[in-house]
This record gives structure tokens, sequence and C-alpha cells, in this order.
């Protein structure tokens, strides 16, 4: 029996699939990511022009025609014998993929996938991920514009990301503000803010990407995390949560599940990140300095063992001197 649109099995909300139990065990401070006070595309503006916390709104997206067209069985109705690219047997742990993120990708009929990730007898989760919405389903079907107001000069773009349950986007900060939308299915979404950053524990070649697994927190090994305050809800479907830009998120579902989401506004700067990686010492200068030569200077190719892998920070540095787009292949509107 496939798990009904915005009802949780309660079986899953475990320790181990839920990172608000996991932080709570550890000594984390985490709290629900803050409901809106004003539900309306008014307060969501509002919301994006303070851009001081992640906020939750619901009730917006009741008349977008993607909350029928995009159920599971309408989508395999309309558009099952369209080829799609998937990641399948995807990890169930760990914060990188054991093998190059390639190697996970299966070229199959979006029907074939849409079975896939409604298979209860599935023991590793499958991911039609970061696809641009264009390019597969009609972004009509998602009122953006009304919400935020016409296309701002910085450019936009839409993603959907479709999956069966146990599917992870590991902690991570993206560069411009995010409106993430549950459309089917639930979701946990974990926020831990920019100014925190050094309690993400960052990778060393990736400034972008946490050490973290937020279901399995470890405060020894990561003591800065008792300094930090997250935010952890389950999504349902009709919620939105602004992100704002540089704000950490780890979205992880609890069944099949069904996403889109919104990135808009101005980049996050390159003077932030230079702070940030001032702030983390020696071992993150050294690691930057290392990929600026082998991966700008050299152009050696990089590994994507993170969740669809960004540049490493040095060479985000070179393109940044090079062009002067530190985001050069990292800002998804481009």
């Amino acid at each position: 029996m496939t798990t009904s649109p915005g009802t949780a099995d309660a079986r899953t909300l475990t320790s181990e699939a839920d990172p608000r139990e996991a932080l709570r065990q550890a000594g984390v401070d985490v709290r629900p990511i803050p409901r809106a006070a004003e539900q309306t595309p008014d307060g969501l503006r509002r919301a994006v022009r303070q851009r001081d916390t992640p906020v939750v709104f619901s009730g917006l997206t009741e008349d977008w025609p993607a909350r029928a067209a995009w159920a599971p069985e309408r989508l395999r109705e309309t558009f099952g014998d369209q080829k799609v690219t998937a990641l399948m047997d995807l990890p169930t742990d760990g914060v990188l993929y054991p093998k190059d993120q390639s190697l996970y990708e299966r070229t199959l009929t979006f029907g074939e996938f849409i079975d896939a990730m409604l298979d209860e007898r599935r023991t590793k989760p499958c991911y039609l991920a970061y696809q641009r919405t264009s390019e597969l389903l009609d972004p009509a079907d998602c009122g953006f514009t009304a919400l935020l107001g016409p296309a701002n000069r910085h450019g936009t773009d839409t993603r959907t990301w479709i999956g069966s349950a146990g599917t992870r986007s590991m902690l991570h900060s993206d560069l411009k503000d995010n409106l993430f939308c549950q459309i089917w299915g639930t979701k946990t979404v974990t926020l831990l803010p920019w100014r925190d950053s050094r309690a993400a524990y960052p990778f060393p070649d990736n400034l972008v990407n946490s050490q973290i697994d937020v279901a399995h927190p470890d405060v020894v090994r990561h003591p800065l995390l008792r300094e930090a305050t997250f935010y952890s809800s389950v999504v349902q479907p009709g919620d939105i949560v602004f992100i704002p830009r540089g704000c950490w998120h780890d979205i992880r579902s609890h069944t099949p599940s069904v996403s889109v989401n919104h990135w808009f506004g101005p980049s996050q700067s390159f003077t932030e990140y230079l702070a940030l990686l001032g702030r983390l010492g020696p071992a993150y200068w050294q690691r930057t300095a290392r990929d600026f030569i082998e991966h700008g200077l050299r152009g050696k190719s990089e590994e994507t063992r993170f969740f669809f892998s960004p540049p490493s920070t040095g060479k985000r540095l070179y393109d940044a001197l090079r062009t002067g787009n530190f985001s050069e292949g990292n800002d998804p509107s481009s």
C-alpha cells in the first residue's frame, strides 16, 4: 500500500530518520521552524525582504495545478513514456557518496521511475533530483510569480525533486534565497543559519557542504554543535519554507515525495565566503590553495561525491579571480 499524500507513516519517524530527536538527544538546541504570523503572499514578500530567519507558510499553493497534476499516478499517466536520468540505489547513510555520483545514474522511463519510487519493497532510495522543472514538467503549474512578484533581475531557477522514501540532501548551503515547496508526501527540513556556519563544519575542500549528518550528530567530534541553534520541522503538502540565502539545510523524505524549489534574488557574496574561510583556519586555507592550483590553474577534474557537487572552494576562488564570478558553475540560475 502506498503511503497517502500528506500522511507520514509513524513507523518511519524514529530518531534514526528524524533529525529533530537525534539532535535533541545529543544535547543540541533544535527548535521548530517559525511559522509566519501572516500566511499571505504579502507576508511571504515581507519575510523575503527582511531575510533574517527561515519561515514556514501554509495555504499559499491551494490553487496551484501542481497540487493535483504532480501526484505520482498522474505523472505516470501524463509523462510515463518520457526518458529520464535518475539516481538509483542510493546509500542510506554517510555524508558522502561511496562512489562518484555518475555511477548511481540510470536512464529509464518516467513511468518506470514512478513505479520504483512507490515500491515499498525498495531498500535503497531512488531520486529524480535537481531536475530543471521546465525540462520535465510545466513550470506554470507553480505560481511563484504570483507569490513573489515579477521575475527579478538577478535570475531565478525552479527545480523539481521526485523520489522514494529515504532520499536525503545532506546539510549544505545555497547561494540564493530559496522557496522550498512540498507538493506530495512528507519531508523533514532541518536548517542552520549562516551565522552558525562554523558549527556546520564545512568540508575543507568545499565551504558549502557540511560534514555533519544531522540524523547522527557527534558533539564530541564536532563540539561547536552545542553552541548552535537548529530549526527543524516536518513539512506537509502545501507547506512552503522560505530558506534565506546561505542558510544551511538538510532535507530528507519520510514517504515517496514530490517537491519543487525556486531560487531567486542576488547571490551570496564573495566576501562572505572569504570571511568564513578566514574564520575556519589554516587547514582550510591550505586545501583551498591546493585546489586553486590543481582544479583551477591545472584544470584537473573534480570528484562528484557530494550531493550534486559544486566546484571546490579553490576552483571557485580561481574563477572569481579570472572572471569576477565566484559562483561560476554553481549558480543554478546561470
